[in-house]
């Protein structure tokens, strides 16, 4: 039991001296710097964000419209009102293959999105670099004052 007891101090111990030591490293963490990642890495980052970030948004659309569509679609039914209107009690339920339909629209849609900005982003980056490139071409444009005889003579 000593040994057991011995050994629990002593790893208590150095737990402590670890910890202790771990707070007072004076290491800071550092930003990322701007050519730490390349540039594909970030617009697929933005892109991954975007996409996820819409998906519950563009479900939610998604799923009234589908309403409104499956309500014209079957004769104006008070089963079928879409959703502000429905109720429970009387509403038909949405299949599973209807649920799957609209999430994987809504999944298209917001990858589209992402899509959308990825290339928007990609043209007037290109754009930027050739106008800086023309910009810093290095041709020189000098007027030189010309000396006409006989003007405002």
């Amino acid at each position: 039991m000593k040994k057991g007891a011995i050994v629990a101090i002593a790893l208590a111990f150095r737990c402590f001296y670890a910890i202790a030591d771990d707070a007072t490293d004076s290491r800071e963490p550092v930003p990322y710097g701007p050519t730490e990642f390349p540039q594909w890495q970030k617009d697929l980052r933005r892109a991954e964000i975007l996409s996820f970030g819409a998906l519950p948004f563009v479900t939610f659309s998604a799923s009234i419209y589908y309403d409104v569509y499956r309500y014209f679609s079957h004769d104006r039914d008070e089963g079928y009102l879409p959703w502000p209107f429905k109720d429970s009690n009387t509403a038909v339920a949405l299949t599973e293959s209807e649920q799957m339909r609209i999430f994987v629209s809504a999944a298209g849609i917001s990858v589209g999105v992402a899509l959308f900005d990825f290339g928007y982003r990609a043209i007037t980056r290109e754009m930027r670099l050739r106008k800086l490139e023309r910009e810093n071409s290095g041709e020189s444009i000098e007027i030189e004052p010309s000396v006409d005889a006989g003007v405002g003579d």
